[in-house]
Formats: structure tokens, sequence, C-alpha cells
């Protein structure tokens, strides 16, 4: 099989900017980053895919345009918080078949100038109909899970702690300070058991990376080893009914299975993880439906260290969604640039000592009636 390599990556901060840094303003200083962290010119580059959700329509082809690549193939890409992971598999397939060597892929948004308030599911969902929005569906599972496993309040907030201990060493991420349990405990209450420190925040930004086949690497001149990404899955939610689980997390793991069988890994090989925690309970439950964790030691992995820096498993290094930021279309292209930072042992005061293979999951949207939208993860190796 084709061998796929991170040539480069590149980031902005993300935050909140004001509105005259745009969209394509925030795409652009992302790919010029990647392009020059490979030594990719323009005339290099094959295809360039865009992973965002609220950019609007054709929005590749204008950032494209403004990076000087008019012309190429441009495709875009919605998959709500896995767009910029869907971006990365479809040039990963384009690449493993043949049509392209160098592929710049781009997760992007723009969200204060164009989300106010929280993030919800499109209008016409029935469970949108009914405000049961996504933070009301991640405090019911907080509530089920500190249920089912006599897991307590502070061993849940305790995420919110260990992501923004970790941030506090990420150039990139919104917020670069840690917090305390009080804080979290004591935050402005969203959606009970959660305060706003549980919930990831409104963000704006954008990352980027050079995608090769070995041919795409010699084009560009590169001759010293780069992380190869592994393996890619994308599953999609099934249709429930009647009584269930509501912490089962079946859609987490048969993207995990398709990834381990894709790779040829098990979790036992994973060194640290990128998750996609946009709130505080998400990460425990995801990583256990990975088969990361036990079934219903998430909790007290995280109260004892166990997913934090030096810890058995390290969870987001990089801060994760609810420190570094979540503009949605960036995250799972975020993750894929702290992924190559820290295979290539570049991290800094967050690197994961002795790191050689990540896995990332990224899950995007809801769908009423089923368990999820869509769900990415991703395994990349050094």
């Amino acid at each position: 099989m084709e061998k796929i390599f991170i040539a480069g990556a590149g980031m902005v901060r993300f935050g909140k900017y004001d509105a005259n840094v745009t969209f394509e303003r925030l795409a652009v200083g992302a790919a010029l980053g990647a392009m020059k962290d490979a030594g990719a010119t323009r005339g290099q580059i094959d295809a360039v895919y865009v992973g965002h959700v609220f950019g609007g329509p054709v929005a590749g082809q204008r950032v494209a345009t403004e990076l000087g690549l008019a012309g190429l193939p441009v495709s875009n890409h919605e998959n709500y918080c896995a767009s910029g992971a869907t971006a990365l598999r479809e040039a990963w397939m384009a690449i493993r078949a043949g049509v392209h060597d160098v592929i710049l892929v781009i997760g992007v948004e723009k969200m204060t100038d164009r989300v106010k308030g929280g993030v919800t599911p499109e209008p016409s969902d029935l469970d949108a109909m009914q405000g049961f929005v996504m933070t009301a569906g991640h405090a019911l599972s907080a509530r089920r899970y500190i249920i089912d496993h006599g897991a307590t309040r502070e061993q849940i907030a305790m995420v919110a702690v260990k992501n923004h201990m970790h941030s506090q060493h990420n150039p990139y991420a919104q917020y670069q300070r840690p917090v305390s349990l009080d804080e979290v405990l004591q935050a402005r209450p969203v959606a009970d058991p959660l305060g706003v420190l549980d919930c990831s925040p409104i963000s704006d930004g954008a990352a980027a990376a050079i995608v090769c086949s070995a041919a795409g690497l010699k084009r560009l001149g590169i001759t010293s080893s780069r992380p190869e990404v592994r393996g890619i899955a994308l599953v999609s939610g099934t249709l429930r009914s009647g009584l269930y689980d509501l912490n089962e997390e079946d859609v987490s793991r048969r993207a995990g299975e398709q990834v381990y069988a894709m790779t040829g890994i098990d979790p036992g090989d994973v060194d640290f993880v990128e998750m996609h925690d946009c709130f505080t309970i998400a990460e425990i439950v995801r990583m256990e439906g990975l088969g990361l964790i036990p079934c219903g030691a998430g909790a007290a992995w995280t109260e004892s260290g166990e997913t934090s820096l030096g810890g058995k498993l390290p969870v987001n290094p990089s801060g994760g969604l609810l420190s570094r930021g979540h503009p949605v279309g960036a995250t799972g292209m975020a993750q894929i640039c702290e992924m190559y930072w820290q295979l290539n042992g570049q991290a800094g005061g967050r690197q994961v000592q002795g790191a050689r293979l990540g896995l990332s999951y990224c899950k995007g949207g809801t769908v009423s009636g089923t368990d999820g939208a869509s769900v990415t993860t991703v395994v990349m190796s050094r």
C-alpha cells in the first residue's frame, strides 16, 4: 500500500478575531505556515482540500485564489466538527489512488461573526425543534455516567483542569493559562452539572498540512523521515430505537475498530491521543468507546493523572478543544498538526516523551434518532 506522509504543518493561533481578520486570512496564514515547513512552492502542489462548516459556498476556492493557487483542483468538505479530518481523509484516499502526490489540506472556521451562543443542530432536526441542544445531551451523559460508574462531579471537572494545564505550553491555543478545580466547579452553569469551563469555546482559527506520497516527498526535496498517516476511518451514526445505554458510544467503538483493523494496531499501541473533548464528559466516554480506557474507568484515570502528560496515556497534550479552542472546521486538522509536532519531537513543554504512535478522534454533529452524525479516527506514526 502507498505510504502517505505529512511533510509540513502550520496553524494560526485559535481565538476570537475581529471582523478585519477574515475566514480567508486565517486559512492563508495556516497554509503558508505548512508550505514553509514543508519547503513547498505553489508550483509543487497538485490540489487543495478544505474542511469548513460556516465558510459559505466555494470557500476553498476563495482561499486557493488568495494563496495564488487558483486553477488547481479544489474541494470543500463539511462534516461538522469532523470536517477538517474528513478533508484529510479524502486527500489521503486520492494519494492512495495515484491521482495526486502533493495536496494542501486546510481546516478553517471563522465562528465569532457567524455563531451567537452555543452551536445547535440543524433547525429541522427533531431534537433541535424540542430545544435538545448539544450541551443538554452532554449534561445528560455526565449525569448518567456519575450514576452508573460512581464517578464524581469533581472527577469530570478534572478533564478541564488537565487540558488547560497542557495548553499553557501551546502557543496556538486560545487559552494559555491553567485553571483550578474550584474555578471549573464554580463557573457559570450551562446545563447541570456542566458549567462554562466544561464546554469548548466559540473560536476562530485554521490549521493546515502538506500531505504527500513518497514521490511527493521527493518532489519537495525532503530526504529526512516524516510522520506517516497510517490510516483514517470514517463512520456515521446508526439508527437507534427503544431504551439504550446513553453512554454506549457504539459509533466510537466502530470508528476505533475500523482504524485498528486498517492499521494493524490495537489500543495498547497508542502513545497519546488528541480527543474531541467538546465537553469534559465527552473525553471520558469517547476514550472508553475507543477501547483506550476500560469502561467506567475514565473519570478515575483522569483524577489519578493517567491521562495527563507523564501519565500512562496522555490525552490532549495540545489542550484539546476545551482550551486550545474549537473552530469546528479547523479542529480535525489542528489535531493532525499536534500529532505531527509530537511525533517529530517538536512540541516543547507539552512533548509526550517517546511518542511514536498517536491517534486523533473527531465527532461531528447530531442526527435525531442516531448516535451521531460523523466520526473520524486518524492514526499517525513515525
